[in-house]
């Protein structure tokens, strides 16, 4: 038996009921992703307090500066005092408890201006935790996880998160209509906001398993602490940028990871609205084609899962890419509803499952056990950044290009895809620098020292 296979056997094994409570809590956090960043907040934004697209894709980027700004330093914390799963729990209730408070206003029937400004900062503040959380949520996937199967349980995450793509996309919608009359959610004039509540108490309670049931897995390390300052922030960012390119292939995959990240979750945040304003679905067939979609993102989650495994996360992720190429090609043709619906719609689901099943685990293969958490930091922020890129340039697009112009119409919208097209065309191209996989990350962290708590 070779050494690498002698350190797979030996070592210990997390449990079922703890892998699949951290992949719940991958449900859990995208019912509030499908249902407020997809749907009902930019819904609420354009459709029903009729104010222009940057409304809802500012917020969306100034979320994701705060993020991106702070998430290296949290990284380091975690790894340090092995406190992940406490930061993902604040992080958790933060965005819960600032989700609640954004339909309060519309609730009590403040005015636009009201209503728009509270959303607006509690959105951020959800958002900010929401972000927050995905990376400790994603530095705990050793721990529930074997160095033989890392990509089999991160699509077991994605696959089973997407579950909650459609709770988002249709759940929350019966729900709405259940409490507060038919059409409330899904009729032709919603009222947007009363998805804020359905969605806070989903997220919820979708949570509770993890923090159950997971127990994190400690790497030993020597590194200092570090208080929770501005400077300390920005000194710890920097530093975490030069140690990456110290290891082989990380620089270049982070700057890859920028450009397509860029792309994806600006398509997280707008396909919504792309798909009734360019498409023309009512709102019931949008949330219907948002879960149709997402069936597909949790095949191919699952299957791009085992192909990471099998091939490469670099060669899966290649594919993946290739897949959106196609799809924003298609967006920009703005192709009948029905070629949307049974074409688009699935080849964008599979790209999306399988692009983050991908990306997650190659950025695990690419660094040490004991710095898991500092570089997540650094691969959130690098997406983060992105997503603070993405919305502007879409809204800047959709500023300059006015779909509400008359000569303009849905051109406007197909030249933001184009934009989208370019950023995700140059992400690949760099992609191509880094380097296959090796064994030897696997191998390093078979032989760590850990304990279980």
């Amino acid at each position: 038996m070779s050494e690498l296979a002698t350190k797979q056997a030996t070592e210990k094994k997390p449990t079922v009921l703890a892998t699949w409570s951290w992949a719940t809590y991958d449900l859990a956090n995208t019912i509030y992703s499908a249902a407020i960043i997809s749907i009902y907040f930019p819904a609420w934004v354009k459709n029903e307090l009729k104010i222009e697209d940057i409304w809802y894709a500012l917020p969306m980027s100034i979320s994701m500066l705060i993020v991106g700004v702070f998430s290296p330093l949290l990284g380091a914390l975690s790894d340090r005092g092995g406190n992940r799963m406490k930061w993902l729990g604040g992080a958790t209730i933060l965005s819960i408890g600032a989700l609640f408070l954004m339909g309060v206003a519309p609730a009590l029937g403040a005015g636009v201006a009201v209503s728009l400004g509270s959303g607006i900062i509690f959105f951020i503040v959800a958002n900010v935790g929401y972000q927050s959380a995905l990376m400790f949520y994603d530095s705990l996937l050793p721990s529930v996880s074997t160095t033989s199967n890392w990509g089999k349980v991160s699509g077991l995450g994605v696959g089973l998160g997407y579950f909650g793509g459609i709770i988002g996309f249709l759940g929350v919608g019966y729900l709405g209509d259940m409490l507060y009359g038919a059409g409330a959610l899904t009729g032709d004039n919603p009222k947007n906001s009363d998805s804020f509540f359905i969605a806070a108490i989903l997220y919820l309670l979708f949570s509770i398993p993890c923090f159950i049931f997971v127990r994190e897995r400690h790497y030993k390390t020597e590194q200092e602490a570090a208080k929770l300052t501005f400077t300390s922030t920005m000194t710890q960012t920097l530093r975490t940028f030069k140690q990456s390119m110290l290891y082989p292939g990380l620089f270049v995959f982070l700057v890859a990871n920028f450009f397509y990240s860029d792309a994806l979750n600006t398509v997280i945040t707008a396909m919504g609205i792309y798909s009734t304003e360019v498409i023309g679905f009512s709102p019931s067939q949008r949330n219907g084609f948002l879960a149709f979609a997402t069936i597909f993102a949790v095949v191919g989650s699952i299957i791009f899962g085992f192909v990471a495994d099998k091939i490469g996360s670099k060669q899966a992720l290649n594919i993946s890419l290739s897949i959106w190429v196609v799809v924003f090609v298609i967006a920009m043709a703005a192709p009948p509803r029905d070629f949307f619906f049974w074409i688009g719609g699935p080849l964008a689901g599979i790209a999306l499952g399988s692009t983050w099943v991908s990306a997650r685990t190659l950025m695990v293969e690419l660094t040490p056990p004991e710095r898991l958490g500092e570089f997540m930091g650094l691969y959130n922020l690098t997406g983060k950044f992105s997503a603070v890129l993405g919305p502007v340039l879409w809204g800047g697009t959709l500023l300059l290009f006015n779909p509400n112009d008359p000569k303009v119409g849905n051109l406007g919208y197909q030249i933001a895809v184009g934009t989208l097209l370019a950023v995700v065309i140059i992400g690949f191209v760099i992609h191509q620098f880094v380097p296959a996989q090796s064994t030897e990350v696997r191998k390093a962290y078979s032989r760590a020292e850990i304990d279980i708590s």
